[in-house]
């Protein structure tokens, strides 16, 4: 009864009946249908093939690349090869022909002297000349065939000595400036007389680049190339021959020699702004050698004149 009253009254409330209960459902079985993955793998094994080609295909570019540049440098560098080989034997060539004329003239001059020491004598001339460009080789055979004849052991009346026959004074400034130790026999050495003979006509020449004056003062000392300049009778007669004799000797071997190689001429390979040098090895500013005094006389010529 009064339950069928509630009934009523939650009846009237909600304007609704209660449904009957039934018996509980059956549960679902929900099933989750999941698409093929086999064409998203194929795209990503298709994606990672073609990076690799990519990548190998770059790398191979690479390779020929660099390939291509290594055989451009071998090919570049065997043709530079080429070209000083061809310049070195050329230098050679023309080298070994003045090498062996200057022997010959050596050997004219000096009929004693051996095959052997003529080429030395000629060769020594030549590296000195390299070492001193401002010295035409030709110009020291002709100083070296008029001062000694080409004797190693020549001395003149004033003392002169060695093939280009340089006074002792003179010497031993030269050749303390070439970093040697003097004594008597060094001026007979063929070796330190050429190079002290050549670096004597290099200083020269910077101080004036005439091949007369240069000749004058080598042969008769400052004082005497002073003379020669003036054009005055106190210029010794043996300067006075000396520089026509040795410039003819050296214009006809230049002639001779002008087919296997062009010699500069003496002093124009000395830059006209450089520094003279001094015998103590240092540089002396480059200008018109004022007067000297006695004292202020160098200590003498290569060879003074008789």
């Amino acid at each position: 009864m009064i339950r069928n009253e509630k009934l009523g009254l939650l009846d009237e409330f909600t304007g609704e009946r209660p449904r009957p209960m039934t018996p509980a459902s059956r549960p679902r079985t929900i099933v989750i249908r999941q698409g093929s993955t086999w064409l998203p793998l194929a795209l990503l094994c298709l994606c990672v093939l073609l990076a690799a080609v990519v990548l190998l295909g770059q790398r191979a570019l690479r390779e020929i690349e660099a390939r291509s540049q290594r055989t451009t440098g071998a090919i570049a560098g065997v043709e530079r090869r080429l070209q000083e080989l061809e310049a070195g034997m050329g230098f050679d060539s023309r080298r070994r022909r003045l090498l062996l004329g200057m022997r010959d003239h050596i050997l004219r001059a000096n009929p004693r002297v051996s095959l052997h020491d003529a080429y030395r004598y000629a060769q020594l001339a030549l590296d000195a000349s390299e070492k001193y460009p401002a010295v035409d080789p030709l110009l020291l055979l002709s100083i070296g065939i008029v001062e000694s004849g080409y004797d190693p052991q020549a001395t003149s009346r004033a003392d002169a000595r060695g093939l280009y026959q340089i006074w002792p004074s003179t010497g031993r400034l030269l050749v303390r400036a070439l970093g040697w130790e003097y004594d008597d026999a060094t001026l007979y050495d063929p070796m330190k007389n050429t190079e002290a003979a050549a670096l004597y006509l290099d200083i020269l020449f910077a101080a004036y680049r005439d091949p007369q004056m240069v000749l004058a003062e080598y042969n008769g000392g400052p004082l005497n190339a002073g003379y020669f300049r003036a054009g005055v009778v106190q210029l010794a007669a043996e300067t006075k021959n000396y520089v026509p004799r040795v410039l003819e000797l050296h214009r006809r071997l230049r002639e001779e020699f002008a087919a296997a190689t062009e010699p500069a001429s003496p002093g124009t390979d000395a830059d006209p702004q450089r520094e003279g040098k001094t015998l103590a090895g240092g540089r002396a500013a480059l200008a018109a050698p004022p007067a000297r005094t006695a004292a202020e006389t160098p200590p003498g010529p290569a060879r003074p004149a008789r």
